[in-house]
């Protein structure tokens, strides 16, 4: 779920670095060169990930540069990923190499020749795939230097933090309890919270 949702599930991030002095002009060029781009169904790649407008999916051009929210930068990452089920490809492969044998009458096909099958088999199924799209939003408070992300996932959130970086040249610190007494505490305090224990109420 979005940012924009009644419920979401969230991940946060403190910023490592500084912003450059011409962001407003060099965020916009970098956001459009990382943008998201359709998977072509003519390739192998079975993955496509990049940012789109967050109250449009279907933007990966940001003309309007909508991402600059007065103190806020807000994005989506879009990750599509189209997958041959296992199943499906080993059916189809067991078909290729049987049509194969017979037609060069051999009761066995060699290594390289079953797995030039394979790949070609794989790749034909693949273009019948339609990808799976999943959006996440980003909402990057930039006086606060802290971002918001809208998964748990750390996969997702690993992906994320690399765009992230790519992207803006900035790296993501992820925010949790202890990060958070890192910044908020003194060092007498922080040892105090270093020394608890888990506690059971039942």
């Amino acid at each position: 779920m979005g940012l924009l949702s009644s419920s979401v599930s969230i991940s946060r991030f403190s910023i490592k670095g500084a912003l450059p002095s011409d962001y407003l002009e060099q965020y916009p060029l970098q956001i459009r060169r990382h943008g998201f781009r359709e998977l072509d169904e003519n390739s192998a790649e079975d993955r496509s990930v990049g940012w789109v407008n967050l109250l449009d999916v279907l933007d990966n051009e940001f003309i309007g540069e909508e991402f600059f929210k007065e103190n806020f930068i807000t994005l989506s990452l879009r990750i599509d990923v189209r997958k041959v089920p296992q199943k499906a490809l080993k059916y189809y492969c067991m078909l290729a190499e049987n049509e194969q044998k017979a037609r060069l009458n051999k009761e066995y096909l060699a290594k390289a020749a079953r797995q030039e099958i394979r790949e070609r088999v794989y790749f034909q199924l693949l273009k019948r795939v339609i990808p799976q799209c999943n959006v996440y939003d980003m909402m990057w408070n930039l006086n606060q230097k802290t971002v918001v992300f809208s998964s748990q996932s750390n996969p997702v959130c690993e992906e994320f933090s690399k765009r992230f970086k790519e992207t803006f040249g900035l790296s993501l610190i992820a925010l949790f309890p202890y990060t958070l007494a890192e910044k908020h505490l003194s060092e007498n305090q922080l040892s105090q919270v270093e020394q608890t224990q888990p506690y059971s109420f039942y």
